[in-house]
């Protein structure tokens, strides 16, 4: 009598939804330092398999921002099918009245939230993470608005372990079940 088959445990990958900010791609290059980690966390997405979101407002500051190899990796992402139209209206009208509700932010701060509130409606819409370079943006979503989302973010300056990190946490994100919504 033969023994009971055991059943392996296989990891499948999870291609996660996410909201890539402009600034990465803009930061997108060939040189040493910053420009070559934004070039490797856009390979990282396109090599991990995870998607991109975007509705017209990203897709227009890609447009004005692209670099070369940024250039590239777009046309990559959409050859193989990654790049996903969101519509953000209803997420991007509940941020935008948050946005506008602030009292204890400047007028500076809510034009600087205003700014980027599509960025956040994608993520809001997509897996709730946001790859960007725009720690400001960052802080101020964190300090004043109540949508949570988790952020990548792309850091300049010789910090190799943070950048690891980043390029280490896309390769999670693969292996994780998405946030709940």
């Amino acid at each position: 009598m033969k023994p009971p088959r055991r059943r392996s445990l296989i990891m499948v990958k999870v291609s996660r939804l996410l909201s890539v900010d402009a600034s990465v791609l803009r930061g997108a290059g060939d040189k040493s330092g910053h420009s070559a980690h934004c070039t490797k966390v856009l390979n990282a997405i396109l090599e991990i398999c995870h998607r991109a979101a975007f509705c017209i407002e990203i897709q227009s500051e890609w447009n004005k921002h692209l670099s070369r190899i940024a250039t590239k990796w777009r046309a990559s992402m959409n050859a193989r099918k990654k790049l996903i139209r969101v519509d953000i209206q209803v997420h991007g009208q509940r941020i935008s009245d948050q946005v506008n509700s602030l009292l204890q932010a400047s007028a500076a701060q809510r034009a600087a939230l205003r700014k980027d509130v599509h960025l956040l409606a994608a993520a809001a819409h997509a897996d709730r993470v946001i790859v960007s370079g725009d720690h400001a943006l960052k802080a101020l979503c964190d300090f004043h608005l109540q949508e949570r989302v988790e952020w990548l973010l792309v850091l300049p300056g010789d910090g190799v372990a943070e950048r690891q990190l980043t390029i280490g946490r896309l390769s999670e994100l693969s292996r994780a079940r998405p946030n709940p919504k």
